[in-house]
């Protein structure tokens, strides 16, 4: 992993350099930060076979440095805005994407007449779950239901999906920042923002490997399922560290503790894309593309209808939501600071907060897609049962939405959320 640390400081020192090399010319290259140039680098590099350290090794960087984020955004002092509305327009809008995903992309290989049952219900996994998820249930339907390749198939849905994701939020944020861009932070890091990065991550180090070598001891089944989630761990021992030095006189300065986090950001999006390898599927890049295209047409539709709904911070909690689920939590708060580079919104916490939400039904929507994979439940009644699910989750939706506070200091988000 320190090849992949290293590849991924190197690459995001490249990425700023080109930055500042490249001449601005239109509105979308005045957006694209050295971050996502950097990991553009990496994602070419490992397209010829010569990026130093594995796919896995950048995977682990990326996976650590997310932890990380999300313990300094815990340290990171609120300000007086309520979290509530937008933590639940995430996770009920996240609801609707991944049943309406599951149902357009089941429909749309159930007409290719000769695939998998569980082919379709791989695009919820790949893009709402990301890669971790669409390999671990590939290789449960590879091994118990004969799905041919299922890990592989789930694995390029996810890399395709990191790619729209940010793809995507460029052109969602074209012409909305400087042409200037925003540089990575730890350029202007300090000796006291230096010394708070070191403790963070030692904290974070410390944190990762006593609930690792606890649940080994005493809970080894639902170890992965802890690290699965172990961003929210992270969030919610910040804010309790947070609130407990808070209780002892300590105040925490936020403008501190958001650098450690957009630096953090940076280091991720550029280690995720390293990460990111095509495999051998040309049996079926047909149908894989075609689901990809269904499910991601979806998801914008649900965006397109729940923009409505939300007045404050619209932009960057769209931008969060799209990131999360056509690529993971990490590429949704790497798509947040596309529009909020200083991290200065509610949006990243309550990002962190909305996986509580959500958790419910994507559980079910797994449940409902594995039945399917194994036979115990046809396509079309599932894909039925998906696109009702959907439907209640925009109603849900407008409902919460139309009863819920926003909190009264987020009107500053009109500004830039509308």
């Amino acid at each position: 992993m320190m090849t992949a640390l290293i590849g991924t400081i190197v690459l995001l020192g490249v990425g700023w350099l080109l930055r500042r090399v490249i001449p601005v010319r239109g509105p979308l290259t005045a957006v694209v930060p050295a971050a996502i140039i950097g990991g553009f680098v990496a994602l070419a590099i490992r397209a010829t076979g010569t990026l130093p350290g594995s796919p896995e090794s950048w995977q682990d960087v990326a996976y650590h440095l997310f932890g990380i984020s999300f313990l300094a955004i815990g340290l990171t002092p609120p300000g007086d805005s309520k979290l509530r509305k937008g933590a639940l327009w995430m996770g009920i809008g996240q609801w609707a994407t991944f049943s309406l995903q599951a149902a357009a992309a089941g429909l749309i290989a159930m007409l290719f007449g000769s695939l998998h049952p569980g082919f379709g219900f791989l695009a919820p996994m790949g893009l709402n779950e990301g890669p971790g998820q669409a390999l671990s249930i590939g290789r449960l339907w590879e091994a118990d239901y004969g799905f041919v390749d299922a890990a592989s198939i789930g694995a390029t849905i996810a890399s395709i999906g990191f790619v729209i994701a940010y793809i995507g939020g460029l052109l969602a944020v074209r012409g909305r920042r400087s042409p200037t861009g925003s540089a990575p932070s730890f350029y202007r890091f300090d000796g006291h923002t230096a010394a708070i990065a070191a403790a963070t991550v030692v904290g974070y180090a410390m944190l990762y490997q006593g609930v690792t070598l606890g649940l080994e001891a005493v809970a080894p089944d639902v170890l992965d399922l802890v690290h699965g989630v172990f961003f929210f761990v992270c969030l919610i021992v910040g804010m309790a560290v947070r609130s407990l030095l808070g209780w002892r006189g300590v105040s925490i300065d936020g403008e501190t503790t958001r650098s450690v986090t957009v630096v953090a950001v940076d280091g991720l999006t550029v280690a995720i894309l390293g990460s990111l390898t095509w495999e051998a599927v040309s049996d079926v890049i047909a149908p894989l593309i075609a689901v990809v295209v269904g499910a991601v047409a979806a998801t914008i539709g649900v965006l397109v209808v729940a923009r409505r709904w939300i007045d404050a911070w619209r932009t960057e909690r769209s931008l969060a939501l799209f990131g999360t689920v056509t690529g993971t939590a990490a590429s949704g708060l790497a798509l947040l600071a596309l529009a909020d580079p200083d991290l200065d919104s509610p949006v990243a916490v309550e990002l962190g907060a909305m996986v509580v939400v959500s958790a419910p039904v994507v559980v079910g929507g797994i449940a409902l897609s594995t039945a399917t994979a194994s036979g115990s439940i046809s396509e079309i009644v599932s894909i039925v049962v998906f696109t009702l699910i959907g439907a209640l989750s925009l109603a849900a939706l407008a409902w919460a939405m139309r009863h819920v506070d926003e909190g009264s200091s987020e009107n500053v988000g009109e500004v830039s959320g509308s």
